[in-house]
């Protein structure tokens, strides 16, 4: 049975580059100046691509993937920032729910794409089968995500817990799954926590960033070995 074509997109290069190294290339092309990487995950078609930060660039790179590269489905891997003070460092949210922080809800449910509510929901049967596939680590969790066009240190933190009350927080996820949501592609997010309240800021994400990347990877690529097996 075949598994369709699964898209992969990160925000940065050190967020992507592990499954690069995962992956066999077939062919490299330019698009939008972003860098489309085609292939297979063993014998699973994927494209990736690392998008760059923030909303609109993230939102290029999944469309050009819808259109160019016929993608069935879209994954998001990386880091995000632990805005839920019992997240530790390493530790990785699923995402089932995603939220601009940084625009209006009726921006999404008053105007296109006319949204009952301004929450994105992950495709439940995707969802289910990557947390189906890394139900033996405990810190693999499902959770709500929030984006928005800066990096959120403590502040900002309390507002966006009172409005939302998510998990992490990131700068790309949200446009995505808009993409996603108004061409009917399944998406989820999986993103890991390069931060917290209690190590927070750009140092500890430094610190931290590379090892939540490969933490971000591990648990893509438990899920695309159960579609190996299909």
């Amino acid at each position: 049975m075949s598994v369709g074509k699964i898209g992969i997109i990160s925000a940065t290069e050190f967020e992507l580059t592990p499954f690069l190294n995962k992956m066999t290339i077939t062919q490299t092309t330019t698009k939008a100046l972003l860098q489309i990487h085609e292939g297979f995950y063993h014998d699973i078609s994927v494209v990736s691509a690392f998008c760059g930060v923030c909303k609109v660039n993230a939102a290029i790179a999944a469309q050009i993937m819808i259109d160019v590269y016929n993608v069935d489905e879209i994954v998001m891997i990386g880091v995000a920032g632990a805005i839920d003070s019992r997240l530790r460092i390493l530790d990785t949210i699923i995402s089932n729910e995603i939220v601009y922080h940084d625009v209006a809800d009726e921006v999404l449910t008053h105007y296109h794409p006319w949204m009952k509510h301004p929450y994105f929901t992950a495709d439940q049967a995707l969802l289910n089968q990557i947390v189906t596939s890394n139900s033996g680590d405990e810190t693999v969790l499902v959770g709500k995500m929030v984006t928005g066009e800066a990096f959120i240190d403590q502040d900002g933190r309390e507002e966006i817990i009172e409005k939302h009350n998510p998990q992490c927080v990131d700068m790309e996820t949200a446009s995505v799954a808009h993409v996603c949501y108004v061409n009917q592609i399944p998406f989820v997010a999986i993103r890991s926590m390069s931060d917290t309240p209690q190590e927070s800021g750009n140092s500890n994400f430094a610190k931290y960033a590379s090892a939540a990347a490969e933490k971000s990877v591990q648990v893509l690529c438990r899920y695309l070995e159960t579609k190996k097996e299909q």
